[in-house]
Parts: structure tokens; C-alpha cells; sequence
């Protein structure tokens, strides 16, 4: 069986996952950081927050223990993962394969971080590639597909293109499962845990998810194709999922998230603390990279204005901006 996801952390997971090898962390160096013009701590504080440091060090090591103790094995090999981290949500599509569109739309994500963009968007696209070739090669001598999705766009997109791609092999014939990130997952200790994405998963918890796969229906693949075939033909900059369903978006969809976080700070703020607070209020499936693109646009547009950049190796939004007077 195959073992498809949408993204390179999930693919990390899932890797340790399969090998059934695991590192405990252990208490060791216990480090502080003193913001700028913060009054040292005490020779008593600074043990005390060492002793705390430990504990929860201790602590975790013995819940990956147990997680690896309860958890249930899943047989494959290194080689059955398939990652497309190819970021669907993004940029034109009206391209069969793996293009320079999806090209375009990797290095226009990974602008955040200009010292990388081009290195880290060929690597993108050439695991991409490989896995596109594989899935093909191994779905169509008859082996089976396991797909891992969750709430984000990209993973919606990443699903319907992954019907249309295997329409030509018959999707009578494929067997496609799909196994859904569920909305929580209560420990045994009471403790309710919620994932954003399958990159944020347990090692010691996809074989025992893997026992909620379903089969996908001929039908509803051949449904999740049309809908990729619909939203070629669209074509929109964005793609978001809406109330459930995966459709076209403009551009600017995610502007009043920002909005309503740059409305709340002063008149000169950090983007880096603007990209944060969205990413993490409102959970909204996407990286930095679509919200900074969004921020440009905004100085671009006159709405905002930059006040400092970042330096030649930082992410593009470690910068201050401005509200530009009389806008905001």
C-alpha cells in the first residue's frame, strides 16, 4: 500500500511511523532568554525555572513512552510514503502533471524566505515528481492507495487532484482510502488533544488512526475529479474550503483576518507578530507564506507601509510596518 500526504512535515511523522523508531526526549541543557531591558533573574529564580524546565522535559518523555507502549503497528516500508507538498491552494492550475505552474505557485509561497525560495521550490517539486511517478506506476499494477487528508485547503485540493490523476488507470479499479484527521482525540488520561494538519501528528498515533480509513467510492472519486476539472477551468489565484465544500476564492480572502489583527495593534506594528496571531487565532489551514504575500500586497496597495526589512537570511515578514494615515 501507498502512503500519500500533502505535506513534507506530515511525510517526517509518518516516516518514524513505519520504521517504529522513536527518540525520547530527555531532561538535559535547560536554556532562558532575557527580553531586552528585563531585570536578570535571581541565583533562586533562574533554579527555579531550571527545576520546572526538567520536570516538564520528564514528563514528556514518559507520554511519548506510553504513546509508544499503546500504540499499534503500521507494516510498510519507507519507500510506500508519496508526498505531493505541491501547495494546490495556490496559483493557476490549469496545467496536467507537475508543471511550471505549480512551479510558479511554490516559489511565490516560499518568497517568504528569499535566501531559500528557489533551492527549497525545486526540492518541493522534484519529490513531487517522483511521487507522482511512483503513485502511477504502483496504482496502476493494482496496489492499493492510502491517503491522509485534514481540514486545510491544500489537503482538499490535494485529494481531488489525486482523482483526477488517477482517472486514466480507471477508478473502478484503484482502491483509494482515505483517512480523515479527526476534530480530537482524548488521551486515556482525560487530556483532549486537536490537531491542525497530519504534520502536527504523534508518530506512535497514525497506525492506530489508520484503523479509521474508509474506502472511497468509483463514484465520489469520480465526484472529487469533476470538481478538480471544475475548479481548472476557474482557474482563481486561491482555492479555500467553504462551509466544507473546496471552491475558488479571490485573492484577498484572507485580508480581513489580517485586518482585523493590524485594526487591534498600534500605529506601527511587527508583521512577524500580525502573521503569528492569525496562523494561530484562526486556524485557518494555510502557512505564512499566503498571509506575508497578503501583507506586501497591502504596502504595495498604500495601505500599509514598511519601516523596516529583515536581514539578508530572516523570513521576509521580520519587518515593522505602518498603518498608513487616513486608511485605517
Amino acid at each position: 500500500m501507498v502512503e500519500v500526504v500533502f505535506e513534507d512535515s506530515a511525510a517526517g511523522s509518518l516516516r518514524q511511523a513505519l520504521v517504529g523508531r522513536y527518540k525520547v526526549a530527555e531532561a538535559g541543557i535547560v536554556l532562558y532568554f532575557r527580553e531586552e531591558g528585563e531585570d536578570p533573574l535571581s541565583p533562586e529564580e533562574e533554579a527555579q525555572l531550571r527545576a520546572a524546565e526538567r520536570r516538564r522535559q520528564q514528563e514528556e518523555a514518559q507520554r511519548q513512552r506510553q504513546g509508544w507502549a499503546e500504540s499499534l503497528p503500521l507494516p510498510g516500508q519507507l519507500g510506500d510514503i508519496l508526498v505531493f507538498p505541491l501547495a494546490h491552494s495556490v496559483g493557476e492550475i490549469t496545467e496536467e502533471g507537475i508543471g511550471p505552474q505549480r512551479e510558479a505557485a511554490l516559489r511565490k509561497v516560499m518568497g517568504v524566505y528569499p535566501f531559500l525560495a528557489a533551492e527549497v521550490a525545486e526540492t518541493l517539486l522534484a519529490r513531487g515528481r517522483a511521487s507522482h511517478k511512483a503513485l502511477l506506476d504502483r496504482a496502476g499494477q493494482g496496489e492499493a492507495v492510502r491517503v491522509w487528508t485534514g481540514p486545510g485547503p491544500d489537503d482538499a485540493c490535494g485529494l481531488a487532484w489525486l482523482a483526477h490523476t488517477l482517472r486514466p488507470l480507471g477508478l473502478e479499479k484503484v482502491s483509494v482510502t482515505q483517512v480523515v484527521l479527526p476534530d480530537f482525540w482524548e488521551r486515556p488520561d482525560g487530556t483532549v488533544i486537536r490537531w491542525n494538519s497530519w504534520g502536527e501528528m504523534e508518530p506512535w498515533m497514525w497506525g492506530r488512526l489508520a484503523q479509521t480509513g474508509r474506502r472511497l467510492p468509483a463514484n465520489l472519486l469520480r465526484g472529487l475529479a469533476g470538481t478538480w476539472q471544475d475548479l481548472q477551468k476557474e482557474n482563481a489565484p486561491l482555492r479555500a474550503v467553504v462551509n466544507g465544500r473546496l471552491m475558488s476564492v479571490p485573492e484577498d480572502w484572507y485580508d480581513p483576518f489580517l485586518r482585523r489583527e493590524i485594526a487591534a495593534r498600534p500605529a506601527e506594528f511587527s508583521a512577524a507578530q500580525v502573521v503569528g496571531t492569525v496562523l494561530g487565532k484562526y486556524q485557518l489551514g494555510i502557512g505564512d507564506g499566503e498571509l506575508t504575500c497578503r501583507l506586501e500586497a497591502m504596502v504595495q496597495g498604500g495601505e500599509l507601509q514598511q519601516v523596516t526589512y529583515p536581514g539578508p537570511r530572516d523570513p521576509s515578514y521580520h519587518c515593522r510596518l505602518r498603518k498608513t494615515p487616513g486608511v485605517w
